[in-house]
């Protein structure tokens, strides 16, 4: 009788176990599915969320200028670099352009500490601390750019930063204005 009712616990296990591996490769599955691998010429996602001013950032208020997001962090050298170089780039364009820089997976307290040091950089800067803005985009890594057209539909997506990657900015940008 002792050895059964050992049976039936170590089945009921084995059952709970293959149940629960399950659960995890639907889940695994589904959170697969929900990353975007975004194709020039796609619509992008338009609803980037707010600034910490409560500030709606929707893309499709910004049609009819070229956007370019940039996903950043500040352990990120390269995303550093980049940062200054998009500042120039939006100041000397002015209102023909919106860059917005978006802190990807940080602390909330440890980026507003950066943006605080970061205060004459006159992107508009977004935070992410999750991810899920960044997985709308399909970012897996760091710097991630993405410029768009004034008709909201991507034309350019650069991962890395680097005098090659600034030329191919440039260029996009020479094209799309």
């Amino acid at each position: 009788m002792l050895k059964s009712f050992h049976c039936a616990i170590v089945k009921r296990k084995v059952v709970a176990s293959f149940l629960l591996l399950f659960l995890m490769a639907s889940f695994y599955a589904d959170a697969k599915k929900k990353t975007v691998e975004l194709q020039i010429g796609s619509v992008v996602p338009h609803d980037l969320g707010k600034t910490s001013k409560g500030e709606k950032i929707d893309l499709n208020d910004l049609k009819g200028k070229v956007v370019i997001l940039s996903f950043w962090a500040s352990w990120c050298k390269p995303c550093l670099q980049e940062l200054p170089v998009l500042d120039r780039i939006q100041r000397k364009l002015g209102d023909k352009i919106k860059i917005i820089a978006i802190n990807y997976k940080q602390d909330r307290k440890l980026y507003r500490k950066i943006k605080h040091k970061l205060k004459d950089i006159s992107l508009t800067m977004l935070h992410d601390p999750m991810g899920s803005l960044g997985k709308k985009f399909g970012v897996k890594s760091i710097p991630n750019m993405f410029m768009i057209s004034k008709q909201g539909k991507l034309v350019y997506h650069g991962v890395g930063y680097g005098d090659k990657t600034l030329d191919k900015i440039i260029q996009k940008l020479n094209q799309e204005l």
